[in-house]
């Protein structure tokens, strides 16, 4: 009959119990990232206009990887969006192609910004600069709020043929050094 010390008992069970924690620590990373990944897609298909997109979506401690493809860049956005509002993501990577089934022209898209400025009355009374080249539309003004910055974009996004935005803004009021508490 054999005898084993104490001394080579406990770094065995040390080894088992930490070999043991680190399973079921995988395990629920493992989990989490189903679960991240699911709570997207979930949130996705109950949104009209992004159930039928081609987006794959890869997690990994957190880090979300969007690819695939889809038709408005507001889909793109909107993917985006979900995904960083998702409980567990820490960084969000987003690689999907707009794609267009019947894409407007470079002037086309130009003439829907300038409508959308001139519709909203949010932008009346700024002065704008509009350039568009291959899809992507690039717009440099003044802005009253910081919330119509984000009211433009959106907009820009629902035109076919979109590609990337990008908007330079310029606020109409700066602080000063009086100004500051």
């Amino acid at each position: 009959m054999r005898h084993y010390s104490k001394l080579t008992t406990i770094p065995f069970i040390r080894t088992a119990l930490f070999l043991f924690l680190l399973l079921q620590i995988s395990q629920a990373l493992a989990s989490d990232n189903d679960t991240i990944r699911q709570h997207i897609k979930k949130i996705a298909t109950e949104n009209a206009i992004l159930s039928n997109s081609q987006v794959t979506i890869y997690v990994e401690d957190g880090f979300v990887l969007l690819t695939g493809t889809v038709q408005l860049y507001l889909q793109k956005m909107d993917f985006e969006q979900i995904a960083w509002k998702t409980k567990g993501v820490t960084e969000v990577e987003n690689e999907i192609e707009v794609k267009s089934e019947f894409p407007l022209s470079d002037t086309a898209i130009e003439r829907k910004v300038r409508m959308i400025l001139m519709d909203c009355e949010c932008f009346h009374g700024g002065k704008y600069i509009i350039t568009v080249s291959k899809g992507v539309v690039s717009v440099t003004g003044v802005f009253f709020h910081p919330r119509d910055v984000q009211i433009l974009k959106r907009q820009i996004a629902e035109i076919e043929g979109i590609v990337g935005i990008n908007i330079h803004a310029t606020p109409l009021i700066t602080e000063t050094p009086e100004s500051r508490p």
